[in-house]
């Protein structure tokens, strides 16, 4: 059966798998981002000490995203996703039987590795079977699946750990979702043809990051997606501000986090249908400009109301902002989109480790308004970096 055939047979199916596989890959994440302190209670460690599991997995997102961009070339980019979400449930199989907290930290490996492949692996895929065209919006999709796990994902998890602990949101919800991503994936995603990948086998092993490192506008897309997470890490810190500040109860702040991750994914998704007529690179110069100067105001905004409705704006533009972003860091190489997504994947957790680093510093020894200065200056620096030095090679096709 020839590519274009199982694109026909499986077009369908093609972007729920890929969405699903995203989606599924999030869910431990947010399963320890809710329920931390339960967990660090299970263990009888402090909430910053369990709060390591996160670094482990961006050092672990980053080891694989930096492996990827070798193998990607040789190996088929459906396999890999597949790869991704067996790690991912393997991953809750082992938080539900962990003992220790060591082991908690050894199994936090397989979740930076799960979302490591699946999500540049389902990038690459777009890049592999969609047309140009049709990329912009496909990638929006993709956006909106990560803010999905936390829409969807945030009350279910709620719910089952309420019953019968966090164990058993491992077992019960954060391993059947990557299960069936896997058999949904084996069956809706095409394969590609032996010619094509013959052509690939022929290429050096390293060519895919030579030319990377070769190319400006590559590199420099890869520092502004390491800059734009570091200031999208704000929607992480924002919870904990509004209620030091504001007093806002727990409540409220579940009802602040799902409303902005439904306006992130909103964003994504209107993105992707406006990319190909605005264009990758205006669209992203205004969402992440937009985004950036935002962070850097709603920590001095004096009402609740006025703070929470510029961070509720915020979500929006980094929304669209990472599906402009995407939509033009993938065609970078065309022909080494594999590796490139894999190298994309690297700087985000580089960019998440930045913004971890910047906490630490900002909210230790000054306050919260100083680690928005710093998050949204990051995005201010990636913004110059976006209209200065990437380039755009659909305008000159």
């Amino acid at each position: 059966m020839t590519v274009e055939k199982e694109k026909t047979a499986h077009g369908k199916l093609l972007l729920p798998a890929l969405g699903l596989a995203v989606f599924s890959a999030w869910l431990v994440t947010v399963t320890f981002e809710l329920l931390l302190i339960n967990i660090a209670n299970s263990f009888h460690v402090q909430v910053g000490t369990a709060g390591l599991v996160a670094a482990v997995g961006s050092i672990s997102g980053i080891a694989a995203g930096l492996l990827l961009s070798v193998i990607s070339m040789r190996f088929n980019h459906k396999i890999l996703l597949m790869i991704g979400l067996a790690c991912t449930g393997l991953a809750a199989v082992n938080f539900f039987l962990a003992s220790s907290f060591v082991w908690l930290l050894a199994t936090n490996v397989a979740v930076g590795a799960g979302i490591a492949f699946a999500t540049s692996m389902a990038y690459s895929l777009i890049g592999d079977f969609y047309p140009l065209e049709k990329r912009g919006r496909a990638i929006g999709w993709i956006v909106a699946a990560t803010a999905m796990a936390y829409i969807v994902g945030t009350p279910i998890i709620g719910v089952i750990a309420g019953i019968s602990g966090w164990r058993a949101v491992m077992i019960l919800f954060a391993l059947p979702v990557p299960l069936a991503g896997l058999v949904l994936s084996f069956f809706a995603i095409p394969t590609k043809s032996n010619q094509e990948v013959a052509a690939v086998k022929r290429e050096p092993f390293f060519e895919g990051c030579r030319q990377a490192v070769m190319n400006r506008s590559a590199v420099a897309a890869l520092f502004v997606t390491m800059f734009s997470m570091a200031e999208g890490s704000i929607s992480f810190y924002a919870i904990s501000y509004f209620r030091s500040q504001f007093a806002i109860t727990i409540a409220v702040s579940s009802v602040v986090m799902l409303v902005g991750n439904v306006l992130s994914a909103g964003g994504g998704v209107v993105a992707g249908l406006f990319v190909n007529r605005v264009g990758r690179k205006t669209l992203g110069t205004f969402t992440c400009l937009f985004a950036a100067l935002l962070t850097l105001s709603f920590t001095f905004m004096p009402t609740f109301n006025l703070s929470w409705g510029l961070t509720a704006l915020r979500f929006w533009f980094a929304g669209m902002s990472f599906t402009a972003g995407g939509s033009l860091v993938i065609e970078q190489l065309p022909r080494f989109r594999g590796t490139m997504m894999s190298l994309n994947t690297t700087f985000m957790n580089l960019g998440m480790l930045l913004a971890s680093f910047a906490a630490a510093f900002a909210l230790d020894l000054y306050n919260y308004q100083t680690l928005a200065l710093i998050l949204g200056g990051l995005g201010v620096v990636g913004t110059v970096i976006w209209v200065v030095l990437v380039r755009d090679p659909c305008k000159t096709q």
